[in-house]
């Protein structure tokens, strides 16, 4: 499913981020990434994401290298991968139903069609009854639980998270590691950076381990 294959990451401004990062990912895996503030966490998901290229090496996602990709072809490609940010970035004039709504109605699906999956993908997350409110209105826990749904909305075969419990308490931020290892449970791919090592041993999952833009553990499947 992904494979980064002696992958840089440099920035003019502040150096290399990651450097020679090698590892493979399944179909269906669901992995934990961990290591301190800067250690390139943040970086390795928005390569996967394309929001950002690699410096040198290549990265394959379902065989398609994203070093290479057409410009044109970008849009596409990021429909398949759900991002979840720890800020959640929601649209605060739009109501909960529409921020979930709007990665399909950037492609063009039917109204009808938008309906039935967005409100599928908030009763995936236990927000069905809250679609008109606005994120003001929700606590921290229900906002990020949006996030999710948007990131959801278009079934996509991968997740990729950043931190997304980072301002949640501990049972909050386990409702939402549940939540996604039910995605997992289905087959979706997921890569989750996150600080929370105790809920990480917890669940059991393969953990990468960065530190300063190098891959120093990788526990493989337990």
């Amino acid at each position: 499913m992904i494979q980064f294959q002696h992958v840089f990451k440099r920035y003019p401004e502040r150096g290399e981020a990651l450097s020679n990062i090698n590892f493979e990912v399944e179909t269906g895996e669901m992995i934990f990434l961990t290591g301190h503030s800067g250690a390139g966490k943040s970086t390795l998901l928005r390569l996967i994401a394309l929001l950002e290229r690699p410096s040198r090496g290549q990265i394959l996602v379902n065989g398609r290298n994203l070093a290479t990709l057409p410009r044109r072809q970008i849009p596409y490609y990021r429909r398949e991968v759900g991002m979840i940010f720890q800020d959640h970035r929601l649209l605060p004039d739009r109501s909960v139903f529409d921020n979930v709504a709007l990665p399909l109605v950037v492609t063009g699906l039917g109204q009808k069609e938008i309906g039935r999956r967005v409100r599928a993908a908030l009763d995936q997350v236990g927000l069905l009854a809250r679609e008109r409110a606005t994120p003001v209105a929700l606590s921290g826990g229900e906002q990020q639980r949006v996030g999710i749904a948007r990131a959801v909305v278009a079934r996509p075969p991968v997740l990729v998270a950043d931190e997304p419990t980072g301002n949640l308490d501990s049972k909050l931020s386990r409702e939402i590691f549940e939540l996604f290892e039910r995605f997992h449970y289905v087959g979706v791919t997921l890569l989750i950076a996150t600080h929370d090592l105790n809920l990480v041993e917890s669940m059991r999952h393969r953990t990468l381990s960065l530190g300063d833009g190098r891959l120093i553990n990788d526990t493989g499947d337990w």
